[in-house]
Protein backbone atom coordinates (compact mmCIF):
# COMPACT_ATOMS: atom_id res chain seq x y z
CA UNK A 1 0.00 0.00 0.00
CA UNK A 2 2.92 2.26 1.01
CA UNK A 3 4.46 1.63 -2.39
CA UNK A 4 1.65 2.11 -4.33
CA UNK A 5 0.92 5.63 -2.75
CA UNK A 6 4.37 6.45 -3.15
CA UNK A 7 4.24 5.67 -7.15
CA UNK A 8 0.76 7.88 -7.66
CA UNK A 9 2.44 10.92 -5.91
CA UNK A 10 5.09 10.39 -8.30
CA UNK A 11 2.91 10.87 -11.16
CA UNK A 12 1.02 13.27 -9.60
CA UNK A 13 4.75 15.40 -9.70
CA UNK A 14 5.52 14.30 -12.77
CA UNK A 15 2.32 15.27 -14.38
CA UNK A 16 1.51 18.62 -12.38
CA UNK A 17 4.83 19.77 -10.77
CA UNK A 18 6.60 23.43 -11.20
CA UNK A 19 9.18 24.72 -10.22
CA UNK A 20 8.57 26.57 -6.97
CA UNK A 21 7.85 30.19 -7.72
CA UNK A 22 8.01 32.28 -4.25
CA UNK A 23 10.70 31.85 -1.84
CA UNK A 24 10.93 30.73 0.94
CA UNK A 25 11.91 33.31 3.98
CA UNK A 26 13.45 31.40 7.24
CA UNK A 27 14.01 35.47 8.77
CA UNK A 28 11.39 37.09 7.44
CA UNK A 29 11.37 40.40 9.04
CA UNK A 30 8.16 41.70 11.10
CA UNK A 31 5.59 44.24 10.22
CA UNK A 32 6.06 47.62 11.14
CA UNK A 33 2.54 47.02 12.68
CA UNK A 34 3.41 43.77 14.86
CA UNK A 35 6.12 46.42 16.62
CA UNK A 36 4.93 45.86 20.43
CA UNK A 37 2.93 48.99 22.17
CA UNK A 38 5.38 51.42 23.53
CA UNK A 39 5.86 50.95 27.35
CA UNK A 40 4.28 52.72 29.92
CA UNK A 41 6.84 55.15 31.45
CA UNK A 42 7.78 54.20 34.97
CA UNK A 43 8.67 56.45 37.86
CA UNK A 44 6.65 57.17 41.36
CA UNK A 45 3.68 58.77 41.50
CA UNK A 46 1.30 58.92 44.69
CA UNK A 47 -2.30 58.05 44.01
CA UNK A 48 -5.32 59.37 45.90
CA UNK A 49 -8.88 58.11 45.79
CA UNK A 50 -11.90 59.83 47.35
CA UNK A 51 -15.01 58.49 48.97
CA UNK A 52 -16.64 60.70 46.00
CA UNK A 53 -15.11 58.67 43.52
CA UNK A 54 -12.48 61.16 42.43
CA UNK A 55 -8.83 59.84 41.30
CA UNK A 56 -5.97 61.42 41.34
CA UNK A 57 -1.94 60.59 40.39
CA UNK A 58 0.47 63.16 41.91
CA UNK A 59 4.44 63.15 41.22
CA UNK A 60 6.56 63.25 44.21
CA UNK A 61 7.99 66.55 43.06
CA UNK A 62 4.68 67.79 42.72
CA UNK A 63 3.65 67.00 46.48
CA UNK A 64 6.32 68.60 47.94
CA UNK A 65 5.37 71.46 46.62
CA UNK A 66 1.84 71.66 47.00
CA UNK A 67 -0.57 72.09 50.47
CA UNK A 68 -4.08 70.46 51.21
CA UNK A 69 -5.52 67.95 48.64
CA UNK A 70 -8.33 70.03 47.10
CA UNK A 71 -11.67 68.18 47.67
CA UNK A 72 -15.34 68.57 46.67
CA UNK A 73 -16.91 69.68 49.26
CA UNK A 74 -17.88 66.46 52.15
CA UNK A 75 -15.55 64.81 50.42
CA UNK A 76 -12.69 62.81 51.64
CA UNK A 77 -9.69 60.68 50.78
CA UNK A 78 -9.98 57.25 51.05
CA UNK A 79 -6.83 56.11 49.80
CA UNK A 80 -3.45 57.40 49.52
CA UNK A 81 -0.83 55.26 47.95
CA UNK A 82 3.05 55.17 46.61
CA UNK A 83 3.46 53.44 43.62
CA UNK A 84 4.74 53.09 40.10
CA UNK A 85 3.07 54.93 37.04
CA UNK A 86 2.75 51.57 35.22
CA UNK A 87 1.25 49.75 37.96
CA UNK A 88 -2.63 48.64 37.46
CA UNK A 89 -5.82 49.83 39.09
CA UNK A 90 -8.52 48.08 39.65
CA UNK A 91 -12.22 49.58 40.52
CA UNK A 92 -14.70 47.52 42.13
CA UNK A 93 -18.45 49.37 41.40
CA UNK A 94 -21.78 49.08 42.73
CA UNK A 95 -22.87 46.74 39.95
CA UNK A 96 -20.19 43.79 41.13
CA UNK A 97 -18.05 44.71 37.97
CA UNK A 98 -14.43 45.22 37.91
CA UNK A 99 -12.87 48.04 35.36
CA UNK A 100 -9.16 47.83 34.66
CA UNK A 101 -7.01 50.18 33.78
CA UNK A 102 -3.44 51.76 34.40
CA UNK A 103 -2.26 54.98 36.33
CA UNK A 104 -0.40 55.89 33.60
CA UNK A 105 -3.93 56.09 31.69
CA UNK A 106 -4.13 59.32 33.90
CA UNK A 107 -2.47 62.90 33.54
CA UNK A 108 -0.33 63.86 36.56
CA UNK A 109 -1.82 66.04 38.48
CA UNK A 110 -1.24 68.44 41.31
CA UNK A 111 -3.09 69.00 44.56
CA UNK A 112 -4.43 71.99 43.59
CA UNK A 113 -7.25 69.71 40.92
CA UNK A 114 -9.95 68.05 41.86
CA UNK A 115 -8.74 64.60 39.74
CA UNK A 116 -10.94 62.57 37.56
CA UNK A 117 -14.37 61.50 38.39
CA UNK A 118 -14.12 57.57 38.02
CA UNK A 119 -17.34 56.35 36.88
CA UNK A 120 -16.90 59.35 34.02
CA UNK A 121 -13.98 58.66 32.90
CA UNK A 122 -13.92 54.85 32.81
CA UNK A 123 -17.81 55.19 30.66
CA UNK A 124 -19.60 53.11 34.17
CA UNK A 125 -23.01 52.64 33.14
CA UNK A 126 -25.91 54.90 34.89
CA UNK A 127 -26.59 54.66 38.31
CA UNK A 128 -22.98 52.47 38.90
CA UNK A 129 -20.65 53.99 41.29
CA UNK A 130 -17.12 53.11 42.30
CA UNK A 131 -17.11 51.25 45.68
CA UNK A 132 -13.04 50.53 46.04
CA UNK A 133 -9.79 50.82 44.20
CA UNK A 134 -7.51 48.22 44.43
CA UNK A 135 -3.47 48.53 42.79
CA UNK A 136 -1.61 45.91 42.04
CA UNK A 137 1.48 45.51 40.10
CA UNK A 138 1.79 41.52 40.14
CA UNK A 139 -1.63 40.08 41.12
CA UNK A 140 -0.55 38.52 44.05
CA UNK A 141 -2.64 38.31 47.40
CA UNK A 142 -6.24 38.26 48.05
CA UNK A 143 -9.44 40.45 47.60
CA UNK A 144 -11.99 39.86 51.10
CA UNK A 145 -15.51 40.56 50.49
CA UNK A 146 -17.49 40.73 53.34
CA UNK A 147 -21.59 40.86 52.71
CA UNK A 148 -24.93 41.71 54.60
CA UNK A 149 -25.86 38.29 55.03
CA UNK A 150 -23.02 37.78 57.29
CA UNK A 151 -21.14 35.79 54.50
CA UNK A 152 -17.56 36.62 53.02
CA UNK A 153 -15.39 35.76 50.27
CA UNK A 154 -11.69 35.42 49.52
CA UNK A 155 -11.00 35.98 46.37
CA UNK A 156 -6.97 35.59 44.77
CA UNK A 157 -6.08 38.46 42.55
CA UNK A 158 -4.70 36.73 39.94
CA UNK A 159 -8.36 36.01 39.01
CA UNK A 160 -8.23 39.53 38.03
CA UNK A 161 -5.12 39.34 35.80
CA UNK A 162 -6.82 39.30 32.13
CA UNK A 163 -4.36 38.34 29.21
CA UNK A 164 -6.32 40.40 26.99
CA UNK A 165 -6.68 44.26 27.24
CA UNK A 166 -10.02 44.15 28.37
CA UNK A 167 -10.84 46.93 31.07
CA UNK A 168 -14.45 45.33 32.13
CA UNK A 169 -14.73 41.91 34.16
CA UNK A 170 -18.18 41.32 34.37
CA UNK A 171 -19.74 39.37 37.74
CA UNK A 172 -15.96 40.12 39.66
CA UNK A 173 -17.90 39.09 43.16
CA UNK A 174 -21.10 38.16 44.10
CA UNK A 175 -24.48 40.06 44.18
CA UNK A 176 -26.66 37.64 45.99
CA UNK A 177 -26.36 39.52 48.99
CA UNK A 178 -25.33 43.91 49.49
CA UNK A 179 -21.70 44.08 49.37
CA UNK A 180 -20.31 45.96 52.98
CA UNK A 181 -17.08 46.10 52.84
Amino acid sequence: LKRILIDELSAVAKQYGEPRRSEILYDAPGDEDDEPEEEMPDYPVTVFYTREGYFKKITPQSLRMSGEQKLKEGDAVEVQLETRNNAELLFFTSKCQVYKCRVGDFDDGKASVMGDYIAARLGMEEGETPVYMALTTDYKGHMFFLFANGKAAKVPMDAYATKQNRRKLLSAFSDKSPLVY
